[in-house]
């Protein structure tokens, strides 16, 4: 769509971005807070996006006038508006550093989202892909709605062994990804290790929830099992054992499990998806992390 100056006036309710945030989101605030079409703005900066939403943040077909008409729309500097929204940062510095850490598209819990932001109804952020909660106001925000962990202090436990984790292994968001696996794959074919009584016990405390009826059943079991994922992550980070062999790894690993949960881990061997995910396919599946064992 053509750029004619008379569109690239400021709008008259200008918003400044939230930390983090994508292009699509921060665009569509802007057009809600001044009654436009979001799409008729993101036309003014580039090609309009495949599917353009809140959770859109590409600079595809942007070109150098794109980033200071952003910032006419916006009412706010180039330099401002780069340190809150990633994918313009990367546009101007396309070979500057990198996040350190693997990001996913996610949201600020709601009382984040007020006071960052008091008119939009929803926010949408890049964040570190292991973090699952707001730890300022005890909230799980990987749901479509947020959930309270007063009751469940041993998630919020979790949390912050895996920031730790994070903080020292680059491969965290695949083992979080691959250890979650695991555990769908034992609750799906019979647990080796019985967690049904922690697990029973945590979805009870959601359940009783005022909130757990707008949450999905497949959100409620991961968040019940989530502190046992994070066990599970920080030995495929940090094997107990540095022998190469599978089965050798499986043994070590099963007897630290056993260890860590204070009860038996029955061995399945080559069925266990312990065994198949991690301790035999570990050297074909990607890069070496820091503990020498692959991911």
């Amino acid at each position: 769509m053509p750029t004619q100056p008379d569109r690239l006036r400021r709008l008259p309710v200008t918003l400044g971005p939230v930390h983090d945030e994508t292009l699509g989101s921060h665009l569509h605030r802007l057009a809600v807070a001044n009654n436009r079409p979001a799409s008729f703005l993101a036309r003014l900066l580039g090609p309009l996006p495949p599917e353009f939403s809140p959770l859109s943040n590409t600079t595809t077909g942007w070109n150098s006038h794109s980033p200071d008409h952003l910032a006419t729309l916006s009412g706010r500097p180039t330099p401002h508006l780069a340190r809150a929204l990633p994918a313009l940062a990367e546009f101007l510095s396309p070979h500057g550093p990198g996040q350190r850490t693997e990001r996913l598209i996610s949201r600020p819990c709601r009382c984040c989202t007020a006071r960052r932001s008091p008119t939009a109804s929803v926010v949408i952020t890049l964040s570190p892909a292991h973090v699952h909660l707001c730890p300022r106001h005890q909230l799980w925000t990987r749901s479509t709605h947020d959930i309270p962990l007063a009751a469940l202090p041993e998630v919020i436990k979790a949390q912050r062994r895996l920031d730790q984790l994070a903080r020292r292994h680059r491969q965290t968001r695949r083992a979080l990804d691959l250890a979650r696996k695991i555990v769908e794959d034992w609750s799906a074919s019979g647990m080796p290790i019985d967690l049904g009584k922690e697990w029973t016990d945590r979805l009870d405390r959601i359940e009783a929830l005022a909130v757990s009826k707008k949450i999905s059943v497949e959100d409620r079991s991961r968040l019940a099992a989530f502190p046992e994922i994070v066990v599970l992550t920080h030995l495929i980070l940090d094997p107990p054992t540095t022998a190469l062999d599978p089965k050798e790894l499986y043994l070590a690993t099963t007897t630290e499990l056993s260890r860590r949960f204070a009860r038996i881990h029955t061995t399945l061997g080559t069925q266990d998806p312990l065994y198949r995910r991690f301790c035999f396919y570990r050297d074909r599946d990607g890069p070496v992390s820091k503990s020498g064992v692959s991911l």
